[in-house]
């Protein structure tokens, strides 16, 4: 499982506290640069030796500031990776609501989750999540939880092709889960220490993508205007 990050020079990496209880605006701020401090602080670390002590003193905040908002380590990574999925999701919905043609809308979905798998930073955070779904039983069933969440923006724009007739019918599950492995396949390779170009067979990005994408296509488009019922 994957994440995308976006810049974090926005507002929450420069938070100018004033004297006093913070503001709502400089609550949310410093909240976000926690979370996104995690993330960073997940992609070089082991679960076991990932530190609030070392956390907050990257981040600039004390280890009380990270406290109160997370009562505990888990609660912190749980929340991080939530923030990351609300992004994704938001994201989803901003392409179906601009594309007309809901395979275009697939599409443009499927493209921003294979760039996003294989940026090395989000590589090294599947690693983390790997490790510690490995060692710590609780620590796996947030997973499951987590690419349950990663999935469903793919899983509901192929349901809306089907229901568009320009999908197949069939298990969205299945259909959803067979994109997800298409787009993976470079991103696995490169946990086993494959330089991306060798990933992705020699082909540039846009080539790669579109080799795979076209791959589900043949799988499971129909012709526009089809008439196939959909069951």
């Amino acid at each position: 499982m994957t994440i995308d990050d976006q810049s974090r020079d926005s507002g929450a990496a420069t938070v100018q506290r004033r004297a006093g209880r913070p503001s709502r605006e400089e609550a949310l701020a410093i909240e976000a640069l926690i979370l996104d401090g995690t993330i960073d602080a997940m992609r070089d670390a082991r679960y076991a030796t990932l530190s609030i002590d070392a956390l907050a003193q990257d981040i600039g905040v004390t280890k009380q500031t990270i406290y109160r908002r997370f009562p505990s380590k888990d609660a912190l990574i749980d929340a991080a990776i939530r923030r990351k999925m609300d992004q994704l999701h938001a994201f989803a919905r901003d392409t179906a609501s601009a594309a007309a043609d809901p395979i275009e809308s697939l599409r443009a979905f499927a493209r921003h989750m294979f760039d996003m798998m294989r940026k090395p930073e989000n590589v090294g955070l599947a690693i983390f999540i790997d490790h510690a779904s490995l060692t710590d039983v609780a620590f796996a069933r947030r997973r499951q939880q987590w690419h349950v969440m990663l999935m469903e923006p793919m899983k509901t724009a192929i349901a809306t092709a089907q229901a568009q007739a320009r999908l197949a019918p069939g298990d969205v599950e299945v259909m959803a889960n067979m994109l997800f492995d298409l787009l993976a396949g470079p991103v696995n390779r490169m946990r086993y220490c494959v330089a991306p170009d060798t990933a992705l067979g020699g082909m540039c990005e846009d080539r790669a993508f579109s080799a795979r994408f076209d791959v589900f296509l043949r799988l499971y488009a129909l012709p526009p205007n089809c008439c196939a019922a959909i069951k």
